[in-house]
């Protein structure tokens, strides 16, 4: 027998199955990708195994939850392994899905505490065959239907019934999430997702390209991937080519490097985030004011969140140190600098800091 290890760069693809969901009319549609397969490379290899094992992924864990930025994939997938667990029925009739948004969810919840009618959608939610619950993380205010959701992910569990969610990052990372909830998620199965990088990256764009008619040469191929922002989601990648295709059409010409050019200025290239921005979104997280980050004061809850805001502000922004200290309260060049240090050195082991910075770049990110 082989043991041989297969290259880091082999890429698998696989056709994405979606079941029979039943969705709420007043719930936001499920949204599905232009390429009915999904394209997995070394950064997403534990999604493949998961997608493609001939047996039943919960026989390893119940609930499974699916985590990964805006964009992996991660509703695809859970919808995909739903929709095998679905074909599983003992029947040969395909099992129904319950498919819920957490956010509306949590809005379908307060309406019937409101209206005294919860049974009715706790049974729904029990009984279901299979449920999926999709951006978790989107409840993280909802304190009240967290609990409620707890309680339903206990009972199904309880009674073997597959469940999957799906959350930005591990629920126990998302400030605001009620331990309750994390207690009843996390011991189940959990999958990591990731963006395309390296040579799935490269092969999912080349599969666009067919998707929307492009004839592009490997040499062009090569330099749009170099030219893109790293680890950008798929419907980004299908936007860039999109834009290729759009350059082609009003020049009359084949692709080259001058519709690469437009398409890596449209997407590839982001307004630079302004340091107003970024003291308004620190401010917020931490529940301050504005105001109270850029003034002179030295207590210890506002020098955490200021010098947090200055280091985001180096990071995301090509202003200068004096340029970042004048907007944050007149500081000098080398006040600046300190506070940058320090935040540096308390990321290395403040997972609290870490969390702050993580979701502060976030918001930007997804803007």
């Amino acid at each position: 027998m082989s043991t041989a290890t297969p290259p880091a760069d082999q890429v698998h693809s696989f056709p994405l199955e979606r079941p029979i969901a039943r969705v709420r009319k007043r719930a936001a549609p499920i949204q599905s990708g232009s390429l009915p397969y999904f394209i997995a490379g070394e950064e997403n290899r534990m999604v493949h195994f998961v997608a493609c094992s001939p047996t039943s992924i919960f026989d390893l864990g119940n609930p499974l939850l699916l985590i990964g930025p805006s964009g992996s994939g991660k509703t695809a997938i859970a919808l995909h392994l739903a929709a095998r667990e679905s074909s599983r029925s003992q029947t040969g009739e395909p099992t129904p899905v319950l498919y819920y948004p957490a956010i509306d969810f949590a809005r379908l919840y307060a309406e019937a505490v409101g209206a005294d009618d919860l049974p009715p959608l706790r049974q729904e939610i029990n009984d279901a065959p299979i449920l999926v619950i999709d951006d978790l993380h989107l409840m993280n205010d909802k304190l009240a239907a967290q609990d409620e959701l707890a309680a339903r992910i206990e009972e199904r569990v309880t009674r073997g019934l597959p469940t999957l969610l799906t959350c930005k990052r591990l629920p126990s990372e998302i400030r605001g999430m009620r331990p309750l909830l994390v207690s009843r998620v996390l011991p189940g199965l959990t999958v990591p997702l990731e963006m395309p990088v390296a040579a799935a990256r490269c092969q999912l764009l080349r599969e666009l390209a067919v998707h929307l008619d492009l004839s592009i040469e490997a040499s062009l191929f090569d330099l749009l991937d170099r030219k893109l922002e790293p680890r950008l989601p798929t419907r980004a990648l299908e936007a860039a080519l999109k834009q290729v295709s759009l350059w082609c059409r009003m020049h009359d010409a084949e692709p080259n490097e001058d519709a690469i050019a437009s398409a890596v200025a449209v997407i590839g290239e982001r307004e630079e985030v302004s340091l107003a921005a970024i003291g308004t979104t620190v401010a917020r997280y931490f529940r301050l004011k504005v105001a109270d980050i850029r003034s002179s004061s030295r207590k210890q809850n506002l020098v955490r969140a200021r010098s947090l805001a200055m280091f985001i502000a180096r990071q995301m922004t090509s202003k200068s140190m004096h340029q970042i200290g004048e907007y944050f309260g007149g500081r000098d060049h080398t006040t600046v600098l300190h506070a940058i240090r320090k935040t540096e050195m308390l990321l290395e082991s403040d997972t609290e800091l870490q969390r702050a910075a993580e979701e502060v770049r976030e918001k930007f990110s997804e803007a």
